[in-house]
């Protein structure tokens, strides 16, 4: 059985792998998914979501608290993170790093967020 403290640094490690993950699909120059227009337009923007949500979700459980300091600083960390990952995209030939896409990000951050505070209070266990 593990400690806490190993429990976290899993958490913590598994938070940093997945954001190497988005680092590396925002590093490829067109990640097109073969569907029509809109609904790959979807799929994107639900892609951002569920990857931000994770990425935030993690790190929280890495710090294991819903204690209002210890979320704000998740919610600052994924939102930066969405800032640093556009930036990223604009160097990427093929991408373009959008405004909107950080707000998309954001919105995820913030389901992750719940998600967590969510499952500490049980309601979904």
């Amino acid at each position: 059985m593990l400690t806490t403290t190993q429990q976290r640094f899993l958490y913590l490690l598994a938070s940093a792998l997945w954001g190497v993950f988005i680092f590396y699909l925002s590093s490829i120059p067109d990640l097109a998914s073969g569907l029509p227009s809109l609904q790959d337009f979807i799929l994107r923007k639900l892609a951002h979501i569920f990857v931000f949500a994770l990425l935030v979700y993690l790190l929280a459980k890495s710090l294991n608290s819903t204690q209002r300091h210890y979320l704000l600083f998740v919610i600052i960390a994924g939102i930066t993170y969405a800032l640093i990952d556009e930036i990223h995209q604009l160097g990427v030939v093929g991408r373009a790093g959008q405004a909107t896409d950080i707000l998309i990000d954001t919105f995820g951050v913030f389901i992750g967020v719940a998600i967590f505070i969510q499952r500490q209070k049980g309601l979904f266990e």
